[in-house]
């Protein structure tokens, strides 16, 4: 059991998440994962599948730069997963997306939607982001995916006009630490039970992409615009541009 200002989080009977670590601060807990994955490398040793929450991250980061996590306004966590035989790694993090999304419209009642590759917005105010980075040695791999959700506060708090908060979407106080159990209870049971082969289905629904919208997306420093067409069943992006359909694996996507 950890403990915020709003109340307890417990870890009820969960089949997936073995370790929960609960921090005042660290800088980052993508970092922060990282050293724990290397740790277990050195020591030849199987690490469970753990979660790392921090109250505040000041060097918080993001696809595209940092993430602006203060004590006290949003939930801040890593969760460190052994990746196993034939999972689909490129699939993960969208679904993490979206089984966070699910979590937070159960709790919240705010609708917020997907953006690829796993950024989520309200409207077209950004309210969460996610990162995956893996690591591989040998025959054992692991994957950190790190959730960055605003939660307190009003959106003009946060200084970016693109970005909002779910106090601000919902018009009323959120508890971080009942939010923080939902989500978690919700990774925990996806995660015991996937269906990937449904997966990419079921991320277009909550979308905010629509097939034939226009899109550009920045990948390796160059642009490229089309028609979105959807996803493949890994999760990669279908784009329609002048030279043909496209199969778009990793990027940002800028305009849409």
């Amino acid at each position: 059991m950890i403990a915020f200002a709003d109340g307890d989080v417990v870890a009820r009977r969960w089949k997936s998440f073995e370790n929960l670590t609960f921090l005042s601060a660290t800088n980052s807990s993508n970092d922060l994962a990282r050293e724990f994955i290397e740790l277990y490398f050195e020591e030849d040793q199987k690490l469970p599948a753990t979660v790392i929450l921090a109250d505040a991250q000041p060097q918080a980061r993001g696809r595209t730069g940092r993430w602006i996590a203060p004590a006290g306004r949003g939930l801040y966590l890593t969760i460190v997963l052994p990746i196993r035989e034939r999972e689909p790694l490129s699939l993960l993090p969208l679904a993490i997306a979206r089984w966070v999304r699910d979590a937070i419209e159960e709790q919240t009642g705010v609708p917020a939607r997907v953006k690829w590759p796993n950024d989520l917005y309200v409207h077209r105010r950004k309210i969460a982001g996610i990162l995956a980075e893996s690591r591989t040695q040998g025959e054992n791999a692991y994957v950190a995916v790190g959730i960055g959700l605003n939660v307190r506060g009003r959106a003009s708090d946060l200084g970016i006009s693109t970005a909002t908060t779910l106090e601000e979407e919902a018009g009323r106080p959120i508890s971080l630490a009942t939010l923080t159990q939902a989500i978690l209870d919700r990774l925990d049971r996806e995660l015991a039970r996937p269906h990937w082969e449904a997966e990419a289905a079921q991320w277009e629904k909550v979308s905010v992409h629509r097939r034939g919208d226009s899109m550009t997306l920045r990948r390796d420093g160059t642009e490229v615009s089309g028609s979105y067409q959807g996803l493949t069943p890994e999760g990669f992006l279908r784009l329609k541009t002048a030279s043909g359909e496209e199969v778009v694996t990793s990027g940002e996507v800028t305009q849409w």
